[in-house]
């Protein structure tokens, strides 16, 4: 199971799949029965997020249009509870990062 969350590192993903791959990290770290297994799962949640193409990053950013700006808030939303995790988990820094990638995005 857990191998076809795994992504290597080299795929992009839009930013729907990409969501899509980190809300189910996310998921399972909340699920996640102790704390190293639940820090696998953020970091690979943080990777997908990463993993929006380059691209449709500028796009979504610089858009106005009501879909886009719905994605983006996802995003932040995203980035924002997997800072609060990884808060959780005691690890500050990870988490002021994710915490800044949400301000950027919403």
């Amino acid at each position: 199971m857990l191998g076809s969350l795994f992504l290597p590192l080299r795929n992009v993903l839009s930013p729907q799949a990409a969501l899509e791959n980190a809300n189910a990290h996310l998921e399972n770290a909340h699920k996640a029965k102790n704390s190293e297994l639940a820090l696998t799962y953020c970091n690979e949640a943080q990777k997908a997020l990463d993993r929006i193409r380059t691209s449709e990053r500028k796009a979504l950013v610089s858009s106005v249009s009501v879909e886009d700006r719905a994605i983006r808030n996802e995003i932040a939303s995203t980035y924002f509870e997997l800072g609060e995790l990884l808060g959780n988990l005691k690890h500050r820094d990870k988490a002021q990062t994710c915490y800044k990638n949400s301000e950027k995005w919403g």
